[in-house]
C-alpha cells in the first residue's frame, strides 16, 4: 500500500475509533453500547491490519482510553546557541530530535517545554515564545502515531546547565541547521527546524498554527 493512500487510512480508523470511543461514553441502550463495541473493534482490526502490529498490542496501547475521544499533544522547544539548535539522540531509533514529549496533566504547555528539555538534555531553558501549533496528520511527520496528535512548538532560551543522558536519551549536542544529523521524523521534521530559524531571526512572527 502506497504511502499517501495508507495515510488516509490511517485517519479513517482514527475516527472510526473516536467515534466508538465517544458513542461508549455516552450511550445508554445496551443495543447502542454493543454496536459501539463492534465498531471499535472493527477499528483495532484496521489498525492492526494497517500498522503490521498484533491485535493484541493494538488492544492493550487503547486500554486506557475512556470517555470524549480528544487528540493528544506534544510539546518541543528550539534552543540555540552560537546559532546551532539543540537536538537529542532517541535511544528507541538513534535517531535525532528537539527535546520534548508528551504534555503532563496539571502543567502548562510552556513549562512541559521547559521540563522536558531538562529532563532530556540537562539544560536549563526559558520559554520566549509559541512558535507553532501543528496538526501531525497535515505535516510529513512518520511514522504516524496511532493517536490523533498536535504538537507546540517552543522557542526557547538557553539559562544554564550541562549536558547529561538519561534512560531516553543517549547523546545531546548542538547542530549547525544546515547540516542536521539523521531526524527522528515521528518527533521532528527539518520543516520544524526551519521554523525555529525563521521565528529566531524574526521574533515578531506570528504564531503559526494550521
Amino acid at each position: 500500500m502506497q504511502d499517501h493512500p495508507k495515510q488516509q487510512w490511517f485517519e479513517w480508523v482514527e475516527q472510526l475509533r473516536a467515534i466508538a470511543q465517544n458513542g461508549l461514553a455516552y450511550a445508554d441502550g445496551e443495543f447502542d453500547i454493543e454496536r459501539y463495541h463492534q465498531l471499535q473493534s472493527i477499528a483495532h482490526d484496521m489498525t492492526a491490519l494497517l500498522s503490521g502490529a498484533p491485535r493484541s498490542k493494538v488492544d492493550h496501547y487503547f486500554v486506557g482510553e475512556h470517555g470524549y475521544a480528544t487528540p493528544k499533544l506534544d510539546i518541543r522547544a528550539g534552543v540555540f546557541k552560537d546559532d546551532k539548535i539543540l537536538l537529542v539522540k532517541e535511544r528507541s531509533d538513534g535517531c535525532w530530535a528537539m527535546p520534548g514529549g508528551w504534555a503532563d496533566v496539571c502543567e502548562s504547555p510552556a513549562r512541559g517545554a521547559e521540563r522536558e528539555t531538562l529532563e532530556e538534555s540537562g539544560y536549563i531553558v526559558k520559554v520566549r515564545k509559541l512558535v507553532a501549533v501543528r496538526d501531525t496528520q497535515r505535516h510529513p511527520y512518520h511514522p504516524r502515531n496511532a493517536y490523533h496528535l498536535l504538537k507546540m512548538l517552543f522557542l526557547c532560551e538557553l539559562e544554564g546547565g550541562s549536558p547529561k543522558e538519561n534512560i531516553e536519551i543517549s547523546d545531546i549536542d548542538f547542530f549547525d541547521v544546515k547540516q542536521l544529523p539523521s531526524l527522528s521524523q515521528g518527533r521532528t521534521i527539518a520543516d520544524d527546524v526551519a521554523l525555529m530559524v525563521r521565528h529566531r531571526n524574526q521574533p515578531d512572527l506570528p504564531t503559526e498554527y494550521d
